[in-house]
């Protein structure tokens, strides 16, 4: 048997009313229709809200706010420009210094171009007087060594008696008589016609200062020195020549025979005595005007010119 569909029951009419919004927004919307359906409440719009207030008054707000910020900006401005001008001062005040700064460096700059134009001229100056200078020392040391040419040229033929005593009122001839008695003891022919001058260096009063005779000839006068130095040779100190072998009564003092040098060969002969005694040198004589040292006997004789030759001496041992 066939099944029967039955139509749905009819669904009820209810009638729909659309809800209504009143100008008032302080009324709330009732319930319309089934009770199931309930009204939404409008948003709480606060007093100044431009809805709450009258145009004229909400005009007059905006106004004020807007007053606000055009003065806030316009002191806002007004600060950074104050800001701006005195970082503007402050910028032309360092332009300032900075002018003056490179107008001193300039000065300064000027001052060190002459300054060093100076030195460059001072230099050159310092440069040609020490050359001058040099060539002055040069010239001065050649002078002198002709000065002692001459000195020595005049004294070639003049030796030296040392250490005999000098009488109260001596005379030429008193002195004439002790070079010739000296000479006899040597055993050197010498008259006193062969004597061209005799006298007695200075000196303190009351020294015994050395006796200085000129001979007429070189000749003569090497011939006393040698005599000289072969007489004390190999003799005891007591037996070398003395004032006893001349006839000066009184103790016997011992007489040096040697040449007449000038001043600076007579210090250079010290030195060269000092030096020989020092370093064990035996001989140390001067001849024709000459310093000569000898290690020992059989030894090469060295010739000392000046004290540089002493220096050199010493550092080749």
């Amino acid at each position: 048997m066939p099944r029967t569909q039955r139509s749905p029951p009819a669904t009820p009419v209810v009638s729909k009313q659309r809800a209504t919004s009143s100008p008032d927004i302080s009324t709330n919307v009732t319930e319309v229709g089934p009770s199931n359906v309930t009204a939404r409440h409008k948003r709480f719009c606060p007093d100044f809200s431009p809805e709450q207030q009258p145009l004229a008054q909400s005009n007059s707000r905006f106004e004020s706010f807007e007053n606000k910020i055009v003065n806030m900006l316009t002191t806002w401005k007004q600060e950074q420009d104050a800001v701006l001008n005195r970082i503007t001062s402050d910028i032309n005040e360092v332009k300032k210094q900075n002018r003056e700064i490179h107008k001193t460096n300039t000065e300064i700059e000027k001052a060190i171009e002459f300054m060093n134009q100076a030195y460059e001229t001072m230099k050159t100056t310092v440069e040609k007087l020490e050359q001058e200078r040099v060539e002055q020392r040069t010239y001065i040391i050649e002078l002198e060594k002709k000065v002692l040419d001459l000195q020595q040229n005049s004294r070639t033929s003049s030796f030296e008696i040392r250490n005999i005593p000098q009488g109260e009122k001596e005379t030429n001839d008193d002195l004439t008589s002790i070079v010739l008695r000296t000479c006899n003891k040597l055993e050197v022919s010498v008259k006193q016609a062969d004597l061209r001058d005799i006298y007695r260096m200075p000196g303190k009063k009351g020294s015994n200062r050395p006796i200085v005779a000129e001979l007429v000839t070189v000749p003569q006068k090497n011939r006393v020195l040698q005599a000289a130095r072969m007489f004390n040779k190999g003799r005891a100190s007591i037996e070398k020549l003395n004032t006893n072998h001349i006839g000066i009564s009184g103790d016997a003092k011992p007489i040096y025979v040697s040449d007449h040098l000038s001043n600076s060969l007579r210090q250079l002969f010290f030195e060269a005595r000092k030096y020989a005694s020092d370093n064990e040198y035996k001989f140390c004589w001067s001849q024709n005007n000459k310093i000569f040292l000898r290690k020992s006997e059989g030894m090469p004789s060295i010739i000392i010119k000046s004290l540089a030759c002493l220096n050199n001496l010493s550092k080749s041992k």
